[in-house]
């Protein structure tokens, strides 16, 4: 396995790198106020040809696969010392435009993904409920058919770039099928009658983009933004499995920042007339984050090594991948913040905000608990276990 990049993968690398510099800096005063320009941020990244990464051309993508993903997002994550610089590429790329190109009508990509990969519209995934979190077979939002219409109702929370995004993902149950049988998607665009977009509640990480909410009441959709439905959970768990990847990656690059500022505090400060780094416990740390980072870094390679199509990662490795990167960044943030001393617990230094989005991010796209009976079900197919 040859781990060197090509040449266009180092000039994707390179591309981020200039953006996220462009950006660096900023998040602190985004973080404080909990509002970013998003707009500029994705427009800034179309600029730089970073968006659709992974969409095929024929609808205006880069036609690249999850590893060129993976390369990008990183980089412009922990170039800028900011998530919101991920959004632009995920909303573009992610599981929402993977969510389109699973669908059986041409007409409904050809509708929707060319706007999405130009950056002039972003779509997000709406999975999560109110009384439903990770548990994604027991949704009660429902589609009830309507003559050549899907009325569609539920309360979708926890969205990431809603109220910005102008299309959502929809997940619902069909035909009142319990259980992941019954779970299909849809599409619903911002604006259409009994849409409701709120911002939903403030979090205190991964601040400067809305995480909003969608309020469905007798919402009319038409029966080509059906992307599917009944019976088709599988497939639709493949397009899903760009989010865990997205969560991966998004892991990697906070551990990342964590260990540049610590390795940055400890290198110019001095304690008991020597440089701290020079003390064996601090060194230490400084190996066991790397080390820590370095082996997220080939589990979330392997996953996108492993994606059909460069698009839809396999769930095992993205499970995997997913659920390392998400117990290791506190760990390692915790880590660079202790380096830190009294200044990790100030709001002066970025190692703050890296420690608080990483222990926010621990249960996006899925907790701990949900992705290791995932897991298990895929290492053991012969056992049933309970998913509960």
């Amino acid at each position: 396995m040859d781990f060197n990049f090509s040449s266009s993968q180092l000039a994707l690398k390179a591309a981020a790198h200039e953006v996220g510099l462009r950006w660096r800096g900023e998040y602190a005063k985004w973080d404080a106020e909990d509002e970013s320009p998003y707009d500029e941020v994705v427009a800034s990244l179309r600029d730089a040809g970073l968006l659709g990464l992974t969409i095929p051309r024929e609808y205006g993508g880069k036609g690249g696969d999850a590893l060129d993903y993976a390369i990008v997002v990183e980089e412009l994550i922990r170039t800028s010392r900011s998530w919101i610089l991920g959004e632009g590429p995920f909303s573009t790329t992610g599981p929402g435009p993977s969510m389109i190109l699973l669908s059986e009508d041409d007409r409904t990509r050809q509708k929707y993904l060319p706007s999405i990969v130009s950056g002039h519209i972003g779509c997000a995934i709406a999975l999560t409920e109110p009384n439903h979190g990770s548990d994604l077979t027991d949704l009660e939002t429902t589609a009830v058919p309507d003559g050549d219409h899907f009325i569609i109702n539920g309360h979708k929370r926890f969205i990431t770039g809603s109220p910005h995004n102008e299309l959502y993902a929809v997940f619902a149950r069909f035909d009142s099928i319990p259980g992941a049988r019954g779970v299909g998607c849809v599409l619903v665009e911002k604006g259409t009658p009994g849409c409701e977009v709120l911002r939903g509640v403030r979090w205190f990480g991964c601040r400067g983009l809305p995480h909003g909410e969608v309020i469905l009441t007798d919402c009319r959709i038409p029966k080509e933004n059906v992307v599917r439905g009944a019976g088709h959970f599988r497939e639709l768990m493949t397009g899903f499995n760009m989010e865990r990847l997205h969560n991966s990656i998004y892991s990697l690059a906070l551990a990342g920042i964590a260990y540049d500022e610590a390795l940055a505090y400890v290198d110019n400060r001095t304690s008991f007339g020597k440089p701290i780094i020079q003390f064996q416990s601090v060194y230490h740390d400084l190996v066991d984050m790397y080390l820590a980072i370095e082996s997220q870094r080939l589990l979330t390679w392997r996953a996108a090594a492993t994606a059909d199509q460069g698009v839809f990662p396999r769930v095992l490795e993205a499970s995997l991948s997913k659920l390392n990167g998400s117990q290791m960044a506190p760990q390692v943030t915790l880590t660079a913040t202790k380096l830190h001393g009294g200044d990790g617990v100030t709001v002066d230094f970025p190692v703050q905000t890296a420690l608080r989005d990483a222990i926010t991010a621990l249960v996006a796209g899925g907790a701990p608990a949900v992705l290791k009976n995932s897991i298990a079900a895929q290492l053991y197919p012969h056992r049933r276990f309970s998913q509960a």
